[in-house]
């Protein structure tokens, strides 16, 4: 059975899932198909930890901020003392 890319995209997830795995018994794959699984765990793993450094990069720029605003306080209170 073949689906439109617009019907495709409008089944739900776990739909999708409980089809893929009634096909699967009844279907040979050749070793693309275990290359590709590898592909995207491989992609998912390496957005995991894109976005781990995107949050370290927002605290980090966070924390600087902060820093330099207490560097700029000390400054024109140096300023004010001489």
């Amino acid at each position: 059975m073949v689906r439109s890319m617009r019907a495709l995209r409008e089944i739900p997830d776990e739909q999708l899932i409980t089809e893929h795995d009634e096909l699967a018994n009844h279907t040979v794959v050749g070793t693309q198909y275990y290359a590709d699984e590898l592909s995207r765990r491989a992609q998912l793993r390496a957005l995991e930890a894109a976005d781990r450094l995107a949050r370290q990069a927002y605290w980090l720029t966070v924390a600087n901020t902060f820093l330099a605003a207490v560097a700029a306080i000390a400054a024109v209170i140096a300023l004010f003392k001489v």
